[in-house]
């Protein structure tokens, strides 16, 4: 007998778009492994909306970083929607997914299973956009995890790196703590031997993946390509994101400036960016864990990324790929490309080696058969 979930979110869970697709394929799995899903979101309030705008427009009038996600204001009134929402409606569990917003003011009896890949306290001066708010900002940033932290029965962090912090800073027992890699938000799974079969071409090809192009790092993704160009080794970098138009002027930089995963087009135009790579890149400045690092994975591709946030639970250096110091410049990153380009049996063993990890770790359904588990007992549900 499976459980009766309450998918608790502001945003709109069927579209792939939204938190790079967490939701739809989050709640998918749990519908195949752990029970009826029932959305709560999307939330649709003037209120909401209004006040948005207005933090908009006073950061920019007064040139003041503010964030209205973590808003008490705007936290109290998705608690009262979502109370209303919930009220006499049975359900075994509330599933909320980087919602502390949305369910620290929450009022139910209904246990609550907070899913999340980075706290407040790790986000603030970490990311671009949490980095020199005001004090007042980081004061309600802080309160509203930690309601959110402590009105929770159990809490799934994506890495160890937010686990800690859950624990060690927000002062949660760590008992009711676990530990669940995210999946690779894929529609289909390419087979294990497609992937697998040796595919290193004549030129070598180099994947990166990310709108927030500057924190990703595609400045060091772009020299890497140029310095593995003048050890004449022939080399494309593929881009799929928002860039500025004054670094697309390479011959062999192929931008792909949008694809919609809402569409089958659009899916199939995203593996095939897979399939035709021979590296993932990802020298990002910030990560809290990198979705599209198991995605590539799941293709099978060596990774080459930046060793912060939670990126070295993913990159297992020397493995499945290399992760470099965050201070590493373009010629490292370009080294550890070539030293496994040239290379055939290591590349294919760290091939293997991504593959491998997608299976055992990263993928959806792994996530909600580990929930089940973690249900079951604290539950004891059969």
């Amino acid at each position: 007998m499976g459980y009766k979930i309450a998918y608790l979110t502001s945003k709109d869970p069927h579209n792939r778009k939204e938190s790079s697709g967490v939701y739809f394929f989050q709640s998918q799995a749990l519908g195949r492994h752990c029970g009826e899903v029932i959305f709560l979101g999307p939330v649709r309030s003037f209120r909401i909306t209004a006040l948005k705008w207005l933090f908009k427009f006073a950061a920019k009038l007064f040139r003041i970083p503010m964030k209205d996600s973590h808003s008490l204001l705007i936290s109290g009134i998705y608690g009262k929607i979502f109370s209303k929402k919930l009220n006499n409606q049975h359900f075994d569990f509330i599933l909320a997914d980087k919602c502390s917003t949305e369910i620290a003011f929450l009022q139910t009896d209904i246990p609550i299973i907070y899913s999340t890949d980075a706290t407040f306290e790790l986000l603030h001066d970490y990311y671009p956009q949490y980095t020199g708010l005001t004090k007042r900002t980081v004061s309600q940033g802080h309160a509203i995890e930690r309601k959110a932290i402590q009105r929770s029965a159990v809490i799934l962090c994506a890495t160890q790196w937010a686990a800690r912090s859950v624990v060690d800073y927000y002062g949660y027992d760590s008992e009711n703590v676990f530990v669940l890699p995210r999946g690779a938000n894929l529609d289909e799974i390419p087979s294990r031997d497609r992937v697998l079969k040796y595919k290193r071409k004549p030129v070598c090809r180099l994947l990166f993946m990310g709108s927030d192009w500057k924190r990703k790092g595609y400045d060091i993704a772009l020299e890497t390509m140029k310095i593995i160009r003048k050890q004449g080794v022939p080399v494309k970098l593929t881009v799929a994101g928002r860039l500025p138009l004054e670094n697309t002027t390479d011959d062999d930089v192929e931008i792909i400036s949008f694809i919609n995963k809402n569409t089958s087009q659009g899916r199939a135009k995203f593996n095939e960016l897979f399939l035709n790579a021979d590296f993932f890149i990802l020298p990002t400045r910030a990560e809290s864990m990198g979705i599209a690092l198991c995605e590539a994975s799941a293709f099978g591709l060596p990774l080459i990324a930046s060793d912060t946030g939670g990126v070295t639970e993913i990159v297992k250096d020397g493995i499945n790929g290399f992760s470099l110091h965050a201070d590493s410049r373009p010629a490292d990153y370009a080294r550890k490309i070539l030293s496994v380009y040239n290379d055939p049996a290591k590349y294919n063993d760290m091939a293997e080696a991504s593959r491998n990890y997608f299976e055992e770790k990263l993928n959806w359904d792994v996530w909600a058969l580990s929930l089940k588990q973690i249900l079951d007992k604290q539950f004891r549900k059969s």
